[in-house]
């Protein structure tokens, strides 16, 4: 394990500012390895991160106090940097990625068994999966000009189609996000990009949806006709509304955007968005010189930092307690993970309308105890992945069917809508 110290400069949108704050990067792994990379926390603590190498080999690294590394061991050849991971409330690990025939296979580690299965989908763009709260698989790809969500149900998949592409154009789909909620919805962000063969008509439109078994509800984003939109991600906040962050490039514009609202007047090449426990949204991103970037917006001030990386192929961002930032990046020299800065933290604590995450966690055992305040309107249980599980009420709170892990209560509070938010661990 290599570490350094670098020297970040924190930026205003638009006026320079003399800030200097400091920044742990920690190799993870060898140059060989970091085909696009992936983060999640395990309900356990410890944080996960999965990648491939050039060859296709799938690898998982975890760390409590030092680094462990596992190889999947696969029934087929993974395409590199298609692969796709997630963790689900109970710990269960799933992977996906593609394989050397472009169909879509899906691995599930429950204890310390791997299982895999390849799907019956010939897949065309690189397919994000998701575990719901029923530990089943999600993924998305497109099927001939229709772009396709599929969940499966026992030893079938079922399958709806999100969007349809025009006849005569040619028709690519992607999509950039991909989660499940407690309610058994998926929500996403997907793209789909077009052109007409010998004429100047091209561009990108870009959406959110979300699924459940009777309803299907698509919302445009961006359209960029006469251009592209680039470097999408997506992720849902807690109350779960989606949000995107993607850059738009044609003759007349460069810009970088988060829910359509620009950031940056230059054009990212990645992009990762993540919402904290207050509704600030935290993104990394790497401009066209391959740079990485860190900002987060609090109190109406976007506050920005140059990470002095260059040459980034993969890039990811969790976060950790009191809402700190963690960024998982690979370049040519390996893979690595930038932490230690304390800015949002410090920040949220300063903020007198809002209680940041508590460092002291609560075990509970069955029941959860919810003290009774005339300021509280409302009381919600999430998981690690920011779903809403259980909507609490003042008193007793039976807990027993949900699995061992780690959950955040929030509590909506009447003055100011101020939310107090605090980290509880249920226990057999």
């Amino acid at each position: 394990m290599i570490r350094e110290r670098i020297v970040l400069v924190a930026l205003l949108l638009s006026v320079p500012l003399a800030l200097a704050q400091h920044r742990d990067i920690e190799q993870v792994d060898q140059p060989e390895w970091g085909a696009s990379v992936d983060m999640r926390w395990h309900p356990d603590g410890r944080l996960f991160l999965c990648y491939s190498n050039a060859s296709g080999t799938i690898r998982l690294a975890s760390k409590d106090s030092v680094w462990h590394y596992e190889d999947m061991p696969l029934s087929h050849s993974a395409i590199p940097g298609t692969q796709a991971f997630d963790i689900d409330a109970r710990g269960d690990i799933g992977v996906a990625s593609l394989d050397d025939s472009s169909r879509c296979w899906c691995a599930l580690k429950t204890d310390t068994a791997w299982t895999d299965t390849r799907t019956p989908f010939l897949m065309w763009s690189r397919s994000p999966t998701a575990l719901d709260t029923a530990e089943l698989p999600v993924i998305t790809f497109q099927l001939g000009d229709a772009f396709v969500l599929a969940r499966m149900r026992d030893t079938a998949w079922v399958t709806c189609t999100l969007a349809t592409g025009s006849s005569g154009f040619s028709n690519s789909f992607g999509c950039s996000a991909l989660g499940s909620r407690a309610d058994d919805a998926v929500w996403g962000v997907f793209w789909y990009s077009f052109s007409y063969p010998g004429k100047d008509i091209y561009g990108t439109n870009l959406y959110s949806f979300h699924v459940r078994d009777s309803s299907v509800n698509v919302v445009p984003i961006r359209d960029a006709t006469g251009g592209w939109i680039s470097a999408v991600s997506g992720c849902v906040d807690l109350p779960g509304s989606v949000h995107s962050c993607y850059s738009v490039w044609h003759y007349a514009e460069q810009c970088t955007y988060l829910d359509a609202v620009q950031i940056d007047s230059g054009r990212a090449g990645r992009t990762t968005v993540k919402f904290d426990s207050l509704g600030r949204p935290q993104i990394a991103y790497v401009l066209g010189d391959g740079g990485l970037m860190y900002r987060y917006l609090d109190a109406g001030v976007w506050h920005v930092f140059d990470l002095q990386t260059r040459d980034l192929t993969a890039l990811d961002l969790i976060l950790g307690e009191n809402s700190q930032p963690l960024i998982a990046y690979a370049t040519s020299a390996g893979v690595f993970l930038a932490h230690g800065v304390d800015v949002a933290g410090q920040s949220e604590e300063s903020r007198p309308q809002a209680t940041s995450l508590k460092p002291q966690t609560t075990v509970v055992r069955g029941v959860l105890r919810i003290p009774v305040s005339l300021f509280t309107i409302h009381t919600s249980l999430f998981d690690m992945t920011g779903r809403q599980v259980m909507v609490l009420h003042p008193g007793v709170n039976d807990v027993s069917g949900l699995s061992p892990g780690v959950y955040f209560v929030r509590e909506t509070q009447a003055q100011a809508q101020a939310q107090a938010v605090r980290k509880v661990v249920i226990a057999r």
